[in-house]
């Protein structure tokens, strides 16, 4: 018995092969049998402690690795239930603000049109008229010297000023200066050369003067002030063109596509002026005083002349002359429209004698005048006033107060001090 004890406390430290050898050893040494058998089973038992011990490290490996997983999974559905609960708290938010403002209602009462973009409406300076957006309101203005001599009729485009002033220009013949903003039609004409008159009624608009040249003074003062935008067609040809079925001087005509790519090159690209007091829109027309159903003002010949008829059913007054026959505007294509402005302003003005100008008919466009203003079948008695060469022109009543004129186009006739208008 002592020998096996010694055996089994060395047999751990032995290889399986030198195990085996000691046990055959044994076993053929061995009185009993049955004490090796004994042996064989506990040497078993000490071969497998070993791999039992690994097993079992795994298998605590393996029970950690899942309780980490199982912690993993319950830190995401915690995740989870908590964003539910953020969601559905403000969707209750949203639907409790839902009902407390009204559903889907656009305006929570009254709603000021100026506040946003989407709702603000933009009114031309020129006419006051309803534009699209504030970029017409500030687009550059383009003033356009056309005649009016009998070989020039019908004109065109014309009729699509916002503007349109009206002056003897030389010899008794007069001329107009249209000015375009918002409007801008593609055959425009004649054109013909500017007048001392119409540039510095042209100064304040800011606005780009077409023409083709000028009397010495009017160049000079356009020329050589840069408050002037110069658009000449002397020095701009590709902006104009001569038509055929016309004469020279009578045949330059222009057109805005032109216009507008040479004042967007020269970097005349806004015009910033106030224009006239106008009504505000929507305003129903106060019942005139005095009514005036046919105007003529006197221009010295009956020829250049013009006479207005109103029409209350359009609310303009149409166009015509003295000496007789409707005063026709023609687009390209040959249609015909007789001009009808909302607004006539006869404004009587004194001629300037010019040194060197004697040719030229001049008149004062500074200080105070008198005017007539023709609108809703009315008569207005009024003043002009205009402060200084940088000022623009007003209309005011006997306390000084601008008077409101109406939305859309204005035609101002400066006739000479020493004829008149007269009405019926």
């Amino acid at each position: 018995m002592n020998g096996k004890q010694y055996y089994y406390g060395n047999v751990k430290k032995r290889s399986t092969k030198d195990k085996n050898e000691e046990l055959a050893k044994l076993y053929n040494e061995s009185e009993a049998s049955d004490d090796v058998e004994d042996f064989l089973d506990n040497n078993k038992d000490i071969d497998e402690e070993v791999p039992k011990e690994k097993a079992s490290a795994k298998k605590k490996r393996q029970k950690d690795a899942k309780k980490a997983e199982s912690r993993s999974k319950a830190k995401r559905a915690f995740k989870r239930i908590f964003l539910f609960l953020i969601l559905v708290g403000a969707l209750g938010a949203g639907v409790w603000f839902f009902l407390q403002t009204g559903g889907f209602q656009t305006e929570i009462g009254p709603v000021d049109q100026t506040d946003t973009a989407a709702d603000q409406i933009f009114y031309s300076n020129l006419t006051g008229r309803e534009v699209n957006n504030k970029d017409t309101v500030n687009a550059a203005a383009t003033c356009i010297m056309i005649e009016n001599s009998p070989a020039a009729r019908p004109q065109s485009g014309l009729n699509e000023a916002g503007v349109i002033y009206e002056a003897i220009a030389e010899g008794g013949i007069t001329r107009f200066m249209g000015i375009f903003q918002e409007a801008k039609p593609n055959y425009i004409g004649p054109v013909r050369s500017v007048r001392m008159t119409f540039a510095e009624l042209a100064k304040p608009y800011q606005c780009s003067i077409a023409h083709v040249g000028g009397s010495d003074n009017a160049l000079r003062l356009i020329r050589n002030n840069s408050a002037f935008r110069d658009i000449d067609q002397f020095f701009n040809g590709n902006a104009y063109w001569r038509i055929r079925g016309r004469v020279s001087p009578h045949n330059v005509y222009t057109r805005f596509s032109m216009l507008d790519e040479l004042n967007f090159n020269k970097g005349y690209r806004t015009s910033d002026f106030k224009g006239f007091t106008r009504i505000k829109p929507d305003t129903t027309p106060e019942t005139p005083e005095k009514r005036a159903n046919k105007i003529t003002i006197d221009m010295g010949n009956k020829q250049y002349s013009p006479v207005y008829n109103y029409d209350q059913n359009s609310n303009k007054y149409y166009r015509s002359y003295a000496q007789g026959g409707e005063h026709y505007s023609v687009t390209e294509d040959g249609a015909k429209s007789q001009f009808s402005p909302d607004i006539v302003v006869a404004m009587k003005v004194n001629a300037v004698a010019r040194t060197g100008e004697e040719q030229y008919a001049d008149y004062t466009t500074t200080g105070i005048g008198d005017a007539t203003i023709f609108q809703n079948g009315g008569v207005i008695e009024a003043r002009w006033s205009r402060d200084n060469a940088d000022a623009e022109l007003k209309f005011v009543d006997a306390s000084g107060s601008d008077i409101q004129l109406n939305r859309g186009q204005t035609w101002i006739t400066l006739y000479p001090s020493d004829k008149s208008v007269t009405w019926e």
